[in-house]
């Protein structure tokens, strides 16, 4: 199942905004790391948003891959279905 993730912050939690490097640099490598496949993805630095649509079976990797920026990140997590 593909799943179409937003993760934003707030600009008093930005890493680079702070001089802080985030804890995941390559979400394309830590979506391979976990076994999920990276469709696509991208940012929105003014809004402090990052997209991904990834694809797996299993929810809990959803989790265990935003896991290292929970606290500073808000996510939303929504299933989605190819278009033809």
């Amino acid at each position: 199942m593909r799943f179409h993730i937003k993760g934003q912050h707030s600009p008093e939690n930005c890493f680079s905004g702070h001089g802080l490097t985030s804890p995941v640099s390559n979400w394309p490598e830590r979506c391979k790391e976990l076994g999920i496949e990276f469709v696509a993805g991208g940012t929105c630095n003014p809004e402090h948003s990052i997209f991904l649509l990834v694809e797996t079976d299993d929810m809990d990797k959803i989790t265990e891959l935003v896991n290292p920026v929970l606290g500073r990140f808000v996510y939303e997590v929504t299933p989605v279905r190819a278009v033809v």
